[in-house]
C-alpha cells in the first residue's frame, strides 16, 4: 500500500552525508526474480481461471494444456492473437479491419462449435501483451528503489556539486515504480524527476545530471518484459509448483 510520508517543517535534503546504505540492498537481478514470480503467479492464475471456463462451457472440448508462448507488443497483439487461432484452427479464423475490429469468420460445418471460443481463449493466454503497466513493486523492488534514491543518486548528483531535494520519499519511489501520466502527453512516464528537483546548480547542469545519473524509473522501464517461467499447475490448479513466492531475497 503506498503511504503517504509527513515531512515535517522542512523539505528532505538528500546529500551524500548521512546516507549509509542498509545492511541488505537488494540487487538488480532480485528485482528481476521478484517480478518474474509475480507474473508467473498471475499468469498461472489466469490459465487455471481460463482451463475452468473451457472445463464448465465446453466439457467436450479436447486441446493440450495451456502454456506460455511469449510477451507480444501491445499493438500487435490483436493480429498476434489471430495468426495464433489460424494455426490452431488449421483456417483463416477472422479479419481485422482498418479500425482494429476482429470479426470472426464462419465457422465450418464440420468443425466442432468449441474449436473457435477455445482456440481464441488459448491464444489469449497464451500471447501476452506487454504494456509495462503491471502489478510491479514489490517489497524487494521498493527497497532498490529507496536505496537508489537515499544513496546512489544523492552521490551522483555531488558529483556536480548539486544537491538532490526530495519532498516525499514515498511519492519519489511510487514514480520511479509506476507510470504516470503528465500534462498532454499520450505516453505515461516513470521517473524520479516527476518529484525530485536539484539545487546549487545552474539549469544546464541540473539537465546533464538527470541525463546522467541512475534514475531509478528509467531503469526498471530498460528491464522490459519480467520472465514467466514454465512452472506446472499445482494440484489445486493456479498455484505455482515447487516455488516459493516469498523466496526472493536481496
Amino acid at each position: 500500500m503506498r503511504r503517504a510520508l509527513v515531512v515535517a517543517g522542512t523539505l528532505v535534503v538528500l546529500s551524500l552525508a548521512g546516507c549509509a546504505a542498509p545492511p541488505a540492498v537488494p540487487s538488480l537481478e532480485a528485482v528481476r526474480a521478484e517480478r518474474s514470480l509475480t507474473m508467473t503467479s498471475a499468469w498461472l492464475r489466469a490459465a487455471a481461471a481460463t482451463e475452468q471456463y473451457i472445463e464448465r462451457d465446453w466439457p467436450e472440448a479436447v486441446y493440450p494444456p495451456l502454456e506460455f508462448e511469449r510477451w507480444v507488443e501491445q499493438d500487435r497483439a490483436l493480429a498476434e492473437v489471430a495468426a495464433c487461432m489460424d494455426t490452431i484452427l488449421g483456417r483463416t479464423a477472422g479479419a481485422i479491419s482498418e479500425s482494429g475490429i476482429f470479426t470472426l469468420a464462419p465457422r465450418p460445418t464440420k468443425e466442432p462449435a468449441w474449436a473457435l471460443p477455445v482456440a481464441q481463449l488459448r491464444c489469449s493466454v497464451q500471447l501476452v501483451p506487454w504494456t509495462g503497466l503491471y502489478p510491479f513493486g514489490g517489497p524487494v523492488e521498493q527497497e532498490w528503489v529507496r536505496h537508489q534514491l537515499t544513496v546512489a543518486l544523492p552521490q551522483c548528483a555531488r558529483r556536480w556539486g548539486a544537491e538532490l531535494v526530495i519532498a516525499d520519499l514515498d511519492a519519489a519511489v511510487d514514480a520511479s515504480i509506476y507510470p504516470t501520466s503528465t500534462g498532454r502527453s499520450v505516453s505515461a512516464m516513470q521517473s524520479v524527476w516527476l518529484v525530485a528537483e536539484l539545487r546549487l546548480v545552474d539549469a544546464a547542469t541540473a539537465q546533464h545530471i538527470r541525463a546522467t545519473c541512475p534514475d531509478p524509473g528509467r531503469t526498471l522501464v530498460q528491464l522490459g518484459p519480467a520472465e514467466i517461467r514454465p512452472i506446472e499447475f499445482g494440484p489445486s490448479g493456479g498455484g505455482l509448483t515447487g516455488t516459493d513466492e516469498t523466496a526472493v531475497q536481496p
